[in-house]
Order: structure tokens, then sequence, then C-alpha cells
């Protein structure tokens, strides 16, 4: 089965914070993982879900 949370070009090989699988709105992106969730939990969102969007040739499967 194939879920794709974030579909985006600019999240390429970028840490993103989503609200939960459920609901993949990213609410924060960047570089480092650390400030993603920062950033994520300063928007409100209290347990972000946090994901590396590879780039268009990787394949990431978790």
């Amino acid at each position: 089965m194939e879920h794709i949370l974030i579909k985006e070009k600019k999240f390429e090989s970028k840490y993103a914070a989503i609200r939960s699988l459920s609901d993949s709105t990213p609410v924060a992106d960047g570089d480092s993982s650390q400030d993603v969730y920062e950033a994520a939990v300063s928007f409100g969102v209290l347990k972000p879900l946090l994901l590396f969007a590879p780039s268009h040739e990787m394949v990431q499967i978790y």
C-alpha cells in the first residue's frame, strides 16, 4: 500500500512537520529536524509528525 504524505517539490530533501497521518497539512519545514519541530510546536501543533521528504530520485520506506 502506498500513502503519499507530501507531494510538493519545495519540500524535497528537507524535514517537514505535519499535523497527523490523517491530516497531512504541512505546518513547518526546514533543514534541521529540531528547528522544524520547534516551529511546528510554536505554530500550535502539540505533537507534530516529523518527516524527511526525499529527493524525487529517492524512495523512502517506513
